[in-house]
């Protein structure tokens, strides 16, 4: 019997449409819940099919706007974590408003799921910066790992995980590998790229993250396995934003099936797993 390598499964589960509007057109926006569910019901029955178990790291307000039926689907075979309550930057909020928006988002998700939440991931991957008060807030919070950081080399003998700098050694750090400096590092393995690049590509870059000591990882939004989901109104004019929208459109209808070819050589598992020896 081939033996399949661990690989971390997770899911950023978000608001696409009303995040990116309101992003834009610097306005509130109305919540897409039909949208969203429609989503994650193809995402789960893969991930059944494929006997992936996966770290949904979800926005709290997601709560007060998805049925209760979706967190009790999630946590039967899934860990939830925490994207925080209103998918804001990080660095944008500042410590006292961060701490407040996670102790939030923390305390919906655990009561809309009963179950304790112990993950974090920061929206737009956006913790750069923001050390030691980042770590040290989620330490204050209650959370004991977190997966924001994306990192070109990790630190000797980590095993692919290390302490997240300001937690006193209480989170431990789940990082991604990425390529490129500064602010254009690339989280090559989720996403826009899990998209775009061909199964082939996808296969070396996980190959090179075990081959880098990394702990292989795969992030999906509910947004990149929906085809046919209408594309965003924006107003004449947003050009930019009509052509990020446009980039993530594409290969959506390829995303589902590279997950389950990457499935035959990998067994995939959540955040909290990588404790499990």
């Amino acid at each position: 019997m081939r033996v399949r390598h661990r690989a971390i499964l997770t899911v950023d589960l978000e608001d696409y449409r009303r995040q990116q509007l309101r992003d834009h057109l610097t306005a509130v926006q109305p919540p897409n819940p039909t949208e969203v569910e429609r989503q994650l019901d193809v995402l789960l029955e893969q991930f059944d099919s494929l006997g992936a178990r996966a770290t949904f790291f979800a926005v709290g307000r997601l709560t007060r706007e998805l049925k209760s039926s979706v967190w009790a689907r999630i946590i039967a075979r899934h860990e939830l974590g925490c994207h925080g309550d209103e998918h804001e930057a990080v660095v944008s909020q500042g410590a006292a408003r961060f701490r407040d928006d996670i102790r939030r988002a923390k305390s919906a998700l655990e009561s809309a799921s009963g179950q304790r939440v112990q993950s974090y991931r920061a929206p737009y991957f956006s913790s750069d910066g923001c050390d030691p008060w980042f770590g040290a807030t989620l330490a204050e919070a209650g959370f004991t790992f977190d997966s924001s950081r994306r990192v070109r080399r990790l630190p000797h003998g980590s095993g692919g995980l290390f302490a997240l700098p300001g937690s006193n050694g209480s989170v431990t750090e789940v990082p991604m590998p990425s390529i490129g400096v500064g602010t254009k590092r690339l989280t090559v393995i989720g996403g826009t790229y899990f998209r775009l690049l061909p199964l082939g590509a996808i296969e070396s870059l996980l190959a090179s993250a075990r081959w880098k000591g990394f702990v292989p990882m795969v992030y999906l939004h509910p947004y990149d396995i929906d085809a046919n989901a209408r594309p965003l109104a924006y107003p004449s004019g947003y050009w930019h934003a009509r052509a990020g929208d446009w980039v993530r459109r594409r290969g959506r209808g390829t995303a589902l099936a590279k997950l389950r070819a990457l499935a035959g050589a990998y067994a995939f598992e959540g955040v909290s797993d990588t404790m499990r020896v």
